[in-house]
């Protein structure tokens, strides 16, 4: 199995073939400027966008880095049949014709993705959150799980995590209805899939948890985890809301040893993205379709996950690095 780069800009002259998926990394994101809106007179609330937008200026702004510098963006050809995602930073730039191959743009430079800075005392401990978008039928999302994980390493340099989350977008229980039956048939693929006991014997994870779970879901799915199984019982449920907890969810945790965690992220909007793909297109390789497609109001790009990495320095109570990685599909 090989992979290959092509590498160029628009400031070079010379285009690769138009790209199938994206990888859009937005590294760092601890100290990123507050994102104000003026008409509104408020801050922008959606964290994803603002740290895709900044990064795309960082990678695409003419001069950024010397105006001798190109753009900031590489293609990954990957042969459609790869069962295995590709190290970003193990394959070399070549200009291999990339018929019959997956062709990723990659955002920014794999080679200017840069680890965190962390002191030889230091003690961290790495959060993932990988949450599917998008329907599953056409996807495999045990080589998604894979991808996330190869791409976290690529971006911090970290094999093993120490919480893995996995979330739908179909599922964000916010509180009100303990019952909430919304989003059971991606709990219900999550378990008849695979999805899950894939995940529980990868040793490289070492604690398994959800996001947004219901009482319905996290019954559903403990009581389809065998105790003597190889699938393991998640340890953490991270919700969203500022309501009580009800008493059936402080039990079903009890029970199962498990935390219930608060969180404040964002949905990630297919539209929000594709704006901000169309503000740079004329420093991008999209293809002909994005255009095309936005012109007759249809949707241009398909998000299929999104991840979002904390480290935290848990002896000084500091996060040294945060950061989100997106992966798309442009439409036909």
């Amino acid at each position: 199995m090989s992979s290959t780069y092509d590498e160029s800009s628009t400031n070079s002259g010379d285009q690769p073939r138009p790209p199938t998926k994206a990888l859009l990394f937005t590294q760092n994101t601890t100290r990123n400027p507050i994102s104000w809106n003026s008409a509104l007179r408020q801050v922008n609330p959606n964290e994803v966008l603002h740290s895709v937008h900044l990064a795309l200026h960082r990678a695409l702004d003419p001069c950024t880095n010397g105006c001798a510098d190109a753009c900031s963006w590489a293609i990954l050809n990957t042969p459609s049949d790869s069962a295995q995602p590709i190290g970003l930073k193990e394959v070399q730039t070549s200009a291999t014709p990339s018929n019959g191959k997956i062709r990723t743009l990659v955002i920014p430079r794999p080679s200017e993705l840069t680890y965190p800075q962390l002191g030889p005392k230091d003690t961290p401990e790495i959060s993932v959150k990988l949450r599917f978008y998008g329907p599953h039928e056409q996807v495999d999302r045990k080589a998604h799980v894979d991808e996330a994980l190869k791409y976290v390493e690529q971006a911090t340099g970290f094999k093993e995590i120490d919480r893995f989350l996995v979330g739908f977008d179909g599922v964000r229980w916010a509180g009100g209805d303990e019952v909430c039956a919304k989003g059971q048939e991606e709990v219900d693929f999550l378990l008849k899939s695979g999805v899950w006991e894939y995940m529980s014997e990868n040793p490289a994870l070492k604690a398994l948890g959800v996001s947004d779970f219901s009482p319905l879901h996290l019954k559903t799915l403990l009581d389809n985890i065998p105790k003597d199984g190889p699938a393991r019982r998640p340890k953490m449920n991270q919700l969203n809301f500022e309501r009580d907890l009800p008493e059936e969810l402080v039990d079903l945790a009890k029970e199962g040893g498990m935390e219930l965690q608060s969180h404040a992220d964002n949905r990630v909007p297919y539209e929000g993205i594709e704006g901000l793909l169309k503000e740079f297109a004329d420093r991008l390789p999209l293809p002909a379709s994005f255009a095309e497609l936005r012109a007759k109001g249809e949707p241009a790009i398909e998000l299929l996950w999104v991840l979002k990495y904390t480290i935290l320095l848990r002896d000084r109570g500091l996060v040294a690095d945060k950061g989100f990685v997106l992966s798309l599909g442009f439409r036909d």
